[in-house]
C-alpha cells in the first residue's frame, strides 16, 4: 500500500489534467472553466486603469511634469534605434566509384543458374574453369587452364585505352565511345561482385577488331592485377579472367602500340555525328534569334509608330496654363508614371499620388483603359493638389480627398478625428523624465553623436502602459537593445514606440483604443535601471514627445473638424466632376 499523502498527490495530478483536457466553451461553457475567474479578474483590473488613465488630467501632468537634474548625463545609452522597415507606412566526390548501381538502372539483370556443393559443377576460387565437384582427380592446374584458355580465346584487333573520369561508368563510357551495350550486358552476366567498379585515373584497354567489335575489356585492379573479359562467340558470352595487370602483352608490358580511344573507330563515326547535329543546333538557333530580333525590331517600329499617332492626337500641355483638372487613361503598353507625364504631371506630383495610394492601388497592376482625374486648387505649375480618382478594373473606384487641417488624402468617410484624439503621456500620476528626446545626444562612451529619438520616463517595473490614441499594434516582441518592445500605427501618420518592457497584453495586427492597458513598464533590453523609453513618429521622422503638437482630444473640435472635411469633399467631388475644369 502506498502512503496516505502519496495516493494524494496522485489524486490531485489527476484531477488538475482532467480540468486542463477538458474542452471548455464547446462541450462544456466557458463560464464553467475554473480559469475563467482569473481572466476575468485581470480584465475588470485592465479595464478600471482604462477608466483611471482617461479621467487623468494631462494639464495637471504637464504642469507637474518633473525633468531629472541627471537627465541627459544618467540615462540609458543603449536604446535600440527602430529599422525603417518598421515605421513605414504600409553527385559524391569519392574516387572509387561503383559501376553496377548505374549499371542496374540501364541493364536488366540476367538469371543464370547458381552452382554449390550440392550441384553439377562449381567454379575453382582462383580460376573460371567449371570443374566436377566430384571428379576432384581431373582438376586441372591454373597454368594449365590459363595455356588452354589462351589458345582458345585468341583475338585480333587493337588496343585502345579510355581514362576513368569523375561521374563515369561502364554503360556511360560504351555510350561515349559508341560501343554496343548489348555486349555489356554480356559482360555483367559474367562477372562477379566488384568485377566492374571503376576508380578514377584508372585507364581500361579495349581490343576492337576490323569490325570496330569489342574483343575484350580489361578493367585496372588493385594490387597490379585486373579484370578480364575475354569474347567467347561459340557460346555468347564472355569469359572472365583475374590476372597480372597487363597480361595481354608479352612480358606483361603494356605496349606502345596501345592509342587514345578518341582514335576508336566507332567514337570517330560517332563524333562526327555528334558535332554534325551541334553545328545544326546552332544553325537552328542562330535562324530563330534572328527570327525574334526581326520580330521585336518590327515591334519596335510598331509600338513607336502607335505612340506618334497617340502624341499627335493627344493635345500638348502648357504647364504654364495647366488647367485645374486633368483627366486621363493609361494606354496600351503605357504605366501610370508615363501616362501622368504625358497628360502634365511632375515627377514629385506622381509621386506624391502613388504614395497617398499606398496599400490601396499596386501601380505595377494598371492597365490598359483604367482612368484617372487629378484636381488642382489653380491653373498653372505651382499649384496643389486637392482630390485624385482612379477607376480601374481590378481596385474599382478609388477617391481620396485632401484635408485642408492636415493635409493628407482621406477617402469619403475616412476622416475619424475623434479616433484620432491624442493623449500626451502613455503613463498616470507623476511624470518624471531621466532622459529627454535629443537627436544630437553626445555618447559619453562611445565618444560619438547617438540620437536619443525618444523620452525615458521613470517608472517602477510593472507600471501599466496605455496606449494614448486608437490604433494598430505593428510589432510586438523583442529587441536586442530595446527588450520586449510594442509599436503602434495611428490615423494620420503618428507612429509610437515603448521600450524595455517587462511584458505586452497585445499582439501584432491588433486593434488598440485609447486608453487600453498595451504593457508593462520593465528593465528589459540594454538597460541601466527600471523605466520606458518613449518615441513619437510623424510621417517617418521622430519628434519630441514632450512638444509635438498632437490631435486635439476634444469631442466639440472633433466634430467641427469632421463637419469641415465633409464641406470639403462636397465641394471637390463636385469640381472632380466638372469637365469644365479642364479645359482653359
Amino acid at each position: 500500500m502506498l502512503p496516505s499523502k502519496h495516493v494524494f498527490g496522485i489524486f490531485s495530478v489527476g484531477i488538475i489534467s482532467v480540468l486542463l483536457a477538458l474542452p471548455f466553451g464547446q462541450l462544456i461553457p466557458i463560464e464553467a472553466s475554473p480559469f475563467s475567474a482569473l481572466s476575468a479578474s485581470r480584465l475588470e483590473e485592465n479595464r478600471k486603469l482604462e477608466q483611471d488613465y482617461l479621467k487623468n488630467n494631462e494639464t495637471d501632468s504637464e504642469q507637474n511634469l518633473e525633468i531629472a537634474s541627471t537627465a541627459g548625463s544618467q540615462e540609458n545609452y543603449d536604446d535600440d534605434v527602430i529599422p525603417e522597415a518598421l515605421l513605414a507606412t504600409g553527385e559524391t566526390d569519392n574516387k572509387d566509384q561503383s559501376s553496377e548501381d548505374v549499371l542496374a538502372s540501364h541493364i536488366p539483370s540476367l538469371n543464370r543458374p547458381r552452382f554449390g556443393q550440392n550441384g553439377i559443377t562449381a567454379l575453382d576460387k582462383d580460376s573460371n574453369i567449371i570443374v566436377p565437384d566430384n571428379v576432384a582427380h581431373i582438376k586441372e592446374t591454373q597454368e594449365q587452364q590459363n595455356a588452354r584458355q589462351d589458345e582458345y580465346l585468341q583475338h585480333e584487333g587493337k588496343w585502345y585505352t579510355q581514362t576513368v573520369r569523375k561521374g563515369d561508368s561502364l554503360y556511360k563510357i560504351f555510350n561515349y565511345l559508341n560501343l554496343d551495350t548489348n555486349e555489356l550486358k554480356k559482360m555483367v552476366a559474367v562477372a562477379k561482385k566488384g568485377d566492374i567498379n571503376l576508380t578514377v585515373g584508372t585507364k581500361l584497354q579495349f581490343l576492337i577488331d576490323k569490325k570496330n567489335e569489342i574483343q575484350e575489356l580489361a578493367i585496372p585492379m588493385a594490387d597490379n592485377r585486373q579484370v578480364r573479359f575475354l569474347r567467347d562467340d561459340q557460346n555468347n558470352t564472355y569469359i572472365v579472367s583475374r590476372e597480372d595487370l597487363f597480361a595481354q602483352f608479352d612480358n606483361n608490358a603494356a605496349t606502345k602500340d596501345i592509342t587514345e580511344s578518341t582514335a576508336m573507330p566507332s567514337y570517330v563515326e560517332a563524333q562526327k555525328k555528334r558535332e554534325q547535329a551541334q553545328k545544326e543546333k546552332e544553325e537552328q538557333l542562330a535562324l530563330k534569334n534572328k527570327e525574334e530580333r526581326e520580330k521585336a525590331l518590327l515591334a519596335q517600329k510598331q509600338a513607336e509608330e502607335n505612340q506618334r499617332v497617340i502624341d499627335n492626337l493627344t493635345p500638348k500641355v502648357d504647364f504654364a496654363n495647366r488647367p485645374r483638372l486633368i483627366i486621363g487613361s493609361i494606354n496600351a503598353k503605357e504605366n501610370f508614371d508615363k501616362a501622368a507625364k504625358r497628360l502634365g504631371l511632375s515627377r514629385s506630383e506622381i509621386a506624391s499620388i502613388k504614395k497617398q495610394y499606398q496599400g490601396k492601388i499596386n501601380f505595377r497592376r494598371l492597365s490598359k483603359g483604367d482612368s484617372f482625374r487629378v484636381l488642382f486648387n489653380g491653373i498653372g505649375p505651382n499649384v496643389s493638389m486637392t482630390a485624385v480618382v482612379f477607376d480601374t478594373k481590378r481596385y474599382g473606384t478609388i477617391t481620396l480627398y485632401r484635408n485642408a487641417q492636415n493635409h493628407l488624402f482621406y477617402e469619403e468617410g475616412e476622416y475619424k478625428p475623434a479616433a484620432g484624439a491624442f493623449r500626451r503621456f502613455p503613463i498616470t500620476g507623476q511624470i518624471k523624465v531621466n532622459s529627454p528626446f535629443n537627436p544630437k545626444r553626445y555618447h559619453p562612451i562611445l565618444r560619438k553623436v547617438r540620437p536619443h529619438y525618444g523620452v525615458d520616463f521613470k517608472l517602477k517595473i510593472g507600471t501599466p502602459v496605455y496606449a494614448p490614441a486608437d490604433g494598430v499594434v505593428t510589432y510586438a516582441s523583442y529587441m536586442r537593445g530595446g527588450g520586449y518592445t510594442v509599436i503602434i500605427s495611428h490615423k494620420g501618420g503618428y507612429r509610437t514606440v515603448y521600450m524595455h518592457l517587462s511584458k505586452y497584453d497585445v499582439r501584432k495586427g491588433q486593434q488598440v483604443r485609447i486608453g487600453q492597458v498595451i504593457a508593462k513598464s520593465g528593465n528589459t533590453g540594454y538597460s541601466t535601471g527600471p523605466h520606458l523609453h518613449y518615441e513619437v513618429h510623424v510621417n517617418g521622422r521622430a519628434v519630441d514627445p514632450l512638444k509635438v503638437d498632437l490631435p486635439s482630444g476634444s469631442p466639440e473640435v472633433a466634430k467641427k473638424l469632421r463637419k469641415s472635411f465633409e464641406e470639403t469633399v462636397y465641394i471637390l467631388k463636385t469640381e472632380l466632376y466638372k469637365n469644365a475644369l479642364a479645359h482653359n
